[in-house]
């Protein structure tokens, strides 16, 4: 993050966006809290905002996959849980993508309003765990590599920065019981690697400290 406290307070600067991504358990809440602390203390106005899920036209084909089968309860550790199964549809896959395309553009529209009068802002998930989300309710991490990156990354603010952070496999499983438990997590996981080897997000280290993992953000 180049410049400091009162470059980045000039009125004719865009806020500066910072994306937050990475798998269940990797610890991204206490990196975002620290970040946005560690900013603070820098004199900059920081915002944050969650953007995983805007699920608007999703909403829609969820009752649908649920109508067709492709969404069932089952029960494990969990509870009763529902699970996708969207993969068994090739035509609804297709659907699914279209409607979260859209649901990602209006969630720009919510950025652009949360973002006035910051210096910062920090997205906890947005796209690149939309296209982690994507990969695996669809069974196809081939998808990580397809048209529709470039098509949901221009969505995206000029400059927005990607972070992926990342945490060894035994803790993952260790800290989260769904973890252990759901059928697909092996797969989003595999998804969330394939992701840390593309050029356009950076790879945060959370195995150590937090101020280690601040540090290569900074």
């Amino acid at each position: 993050m180049g410049g400091n406290s009162s470059d980045m307070g000039k009125s004719n600067r865009q806020p500066e966006c910072l994306i937050i991504s990475g798998i269940d358990g990797s610890g991204k809440s206490t990196v975002i809290e620290a970040l946005k602390k560690t900013l603070e203390a820098r004199g900059l106005k920081v915002g944050c905002i969650w953007l995983r899920f805007n699920h608007y036209l999703a909403k829609g084909m969820h009752a649908l996959a649920r109508l067709l089968g492709l969404s069932v309860r089952i029960t494990n550790e969990m509870g009763t849980v529902w699970q996708h199964r969207f993969y068994q549809s090739r035509a609804f896959c297709k659907l699914y993508i279209l409607a979260t395309y859209a649901d990602t553009r209006i969630s720009r529209w919510k950025y652009d309003r949360a973002v006035k009068g910051r210096d910062t802002v920090i997205c906890d998930r947005w796209v690149p765990d939309i296209l982690v989300d994507l990969a695996t309710k669809t069974h196809d991490p081939g998808f990580l590599d397809g048209k529709w990156v470039s098509r949901f990354l221009n969505i995206l603010p000029c400059g927005a920065r990607m972070f992926v952070v990342t945490r060894n496999t035994d803790a993952l499983y260790d800290c989260r019981l769904e973890n252990r438990v759901d059928p697909d997590f092996p797969l989003r996981l595999e998804c969330y690697r394939k992701l840390c080897g593309k050029p356009f997000v950076h790879i945060v280290d959370n195995n150590g400290s937090i101020e280690n993992s601040i540090k290569q953000i900074l």
